[in-house]
């Protein structure tokens, strides 16, 4: 079973207007999810996959998607 990946990355408005990255990931399945990513998480994202623009991302493990999120809420802590 392989792992979910990254299939497409866009830049949303979020409220206020503050940019925020949605990450679309595909399920072996045929699932797919978007998840909305802060300025942290976004940050984090790309150094993790050695990303110099979004479309790098693409193709990339789900799991980063989550580590990234991981950093941006302990951020808090």
């Amino acid at each position: 079973m392989g792992s979910p990946i990254i299939i497409d990355v866009r830049i949303a408005a979020a409220h206020e207007g503050i940019a925020e990255l949605v990450v679309s990931i595909a399920y072996e399945n045929g699932g797919i999810t978007e998840v909305a990513l802060d300025q942290i998480a976004t940050s984090a994202l790309m150094d993790s996959c050695n990303a110099s623009s979004i479309d790098d991302v693409k193709g990339q493990s789900w799991v980063k998607v989550r580590d990234a999120l991981q950093i941006s809420y302990n951020r808090y802590q």
